[in-house]
């Protein structure tokens, strides 16, 4: 099978490895070019004390090293959106990994129900740009004090109309790990290639909110994951 891995480069090659493994073409579009900023993580950490971090994506611990970073925060909570960013967390050295459900809001929830942690100390939330704004709405919905401070960048990547349908033209399935890189896929044409085709390939969301960012049209070709991590999105394939 023909797989269409829409992430940006240096995860869609993880996840090519994972397709090959399992007997499968992986093909990459990346729609986002990841541009990280680690000094400002490393200085927002470092400038006062944190009740605990919140994070919401492993790109937000690019270049951050707990022990030489944040001594600090070695022993305090980091709260995680998903598996894949709390095994992120647990890789470059924090020891008090909370393992969220995949959802902003529910993080935001299991956050603010530990309040004791904060009366002191705010949460800090090294968060993306641009940035689903679930999690901090919840979070001041449910009067967690925190603060945000922005330490990547998601850059568009831009296809000519050739490329797209040279990419989407002969592929089996298509993967989408967020609403952001679902909704550029469309807005860059992309779907006037399904079009051409006489039937369009499984378009494979990672949850409902992703799988929002697709067409009506092509509602019927969309598979959502049991679960919001990678091992679940690819057993759709099976």
């Amino acid at each position: 099978m023909r797989v269409l891995v829409t992430r940006p480069q240096n995860k869609a090659e993880k996840t090519g490895a994972l397709l090959t493994a399992m007997g499968h073409q992986p093909v990459s579009m990346p729609l986002f070019e990841t541009v990280h900023h680690p000094d400002k993580a490393r200085d927002r950490i470092a400038r006062e004390s944190w009740a605990a971090l919140a994070v919401t994506s492993t790109e937000a611990l690019h270049g951050i090293e707990a022990k030489r970073d944040s001594p600090d925060m070695l022993d305090r909570p980091v709260f995680a959106v998903g598996a894949e960013t709390a095994g992120r967390a647990k890789d470059v050295g924090f020891t008090r990994v909370f393992t969220g459900q995949g959802n902003g809001e529910r993080l935001a929830e299991a956050i603010a129900a530990e309040p004791s942690l904060f009366i002191r100390a705010p949460l800090l939330y090294l968060a993306g740009s641009p940035r689903a704004p679930w999690l901090e709405r919840r979070l001041e919905a449910l009067h967690v004090p925190f603060e945000t401070v922005t330490v990547y960048a998601m850059e568009p990547v831009t296809y000519v109309v050739a490329e797209i349908d040279a990419l989407v033209g002969a592929v089996d399935a298509i993967l989408f790990y967020s609403h952001m890189t679902a909704a550029r896929f469309f807005a860059l044409g992309a779907g006037k290639a399904l079009a051409k085709r006489s039937e369009p390939p499984a378009l494979i969301c990672l949850s409902a909110n992703v799988a929002h960012a697709v067409p009506a049209e092509l509602a019927d070709h969309v598979r959502i994951a049991d679960r919001t991590n990678e091992k679940s999105l690819l057993a759709l394939l099976a």
